[in-house]
């Protein structure tokens, strides 16, 4: 029965919600759950108890990994966040108020896929799912399901200003990370520290005249700042234009985001200042 597969958590702080994802008592849950957490309970759907060790987790992507003793679990059905389509099926599971509440099912639909949110000045979780299943906080760290019953996203964040607007991890990135986190192999996103804007013929007078710059090129990106790091430390400047990464010219509709950095990529941008064209190679270093 899935919902065997669900656990939950009560720190002294806090509670949240997870998914059995492997029968030998690996979970799945956020890492914002965990946090500062100096014991973890797993509550079963039974009413079973056990004590958890943090096996790993990733911050940046918002999930951890959790383990109880222990063998033949039930652990959940998944399904693909690959090919997800709007107007779907969503279904959310969790604890949104506390034990009182546990296995509340919500329904809805996904609204949208690759959204991103930010989460402090120079990061975001990206490549979420959203939905208008309600989901509340006591909900993260649960799954979203399709209308199968399989995971296909662990719930991770709600914007508290706005009504019916839920985000989830896809669950194929969330699983890739859990395997990596259990074999000691996970590396952390890396970034280069700028802000920019990208530009082409739509947009490109209008960045002239905000920014009382001449534009040399048809489209790139404009660097509006530059943060201490290794962008700083190769001696990029605000204004400087990135006019191709890693040897690939920068269409419309590209970003950085696709690169996936990792720590320690290193990336070569061409960049142009002024009326000089000009190499740098960069190493992405953790996000702050």
């Amino acid at each position: 029965d899935f919902f065997f597969g669900l656990v939950g958590y009560q720190p002294v702080q806090g509670l949240g919600s997870g998914v059995i994802f492997r029968s030998d008592g690996h979970i799945l849950t956020n890492y914002h759950v965990i946090e500062k957490a100096e014991e973890i309970i797993v509550v079963l759907n039974n009413g079973q108890e056990f004590p958890a060790k943090l096996v790993g987790a990733d911050p940046d992507n918002d999930l951890a990994v959790l383990k109880i003793e222990g063998k033949k679990y039930p652990a959940a059905k998944f399904g693909s966040s690959e090919n997800l389509r709007v107007g779907q099926m969503a279904i959310a599971i969790g604890n949104p108020i506390g034990e009182s509440l546990k296995n509340t099912v919500t329904a809805g639909v996904i609204s949208a896929t690759d959204r991103s949110i930010a989460t402090g000045e120079r990061s975001a979780l990206r490549d979420l799912i959203q939905t208008d299943a309600s989901i509340n906080p006591g909900n993260s760290g649960g799954p979203l399901l399709n209308s199968k019953g399989e995971v296909i996203g662990i719930n991770t964040a709600i914007i508290e200003e706005a009504q019916g607007i839920g985000f989830a991890i896809p669950i194929n990135k969330a699983r890739e990370i859990a395997e990596a986190i259990i074999k000691g192999e996970l590396r952390r996103p890396g970034a280069i520290g700028i802000s920019y804007v990208p530009f082409e013929g739509a947009n490109k007078e209008l960045l002239e005249r905000r920014f009382q710059i001449d534009l040399p090129v048809e489209q790139g990106f404009l660097i509006t700042r530059v943060f201490s790091g290794p962008a700083a430390k190769a001696g990029l400047k605000a204004g400087d234009i990135v006019v191709a990464i890693n040897g690939q010219q920068i269409k419309e509709g590209a970003d950085f985001t696709g690169l996936d950095l990792k720590v320690g990529d290193r990336v070569t941008m061409e960049i142009y200042r002024g009326n000089r064209q000009f190499k740098v190679e960069i190493t992405a270093e953790p996000l702050e």
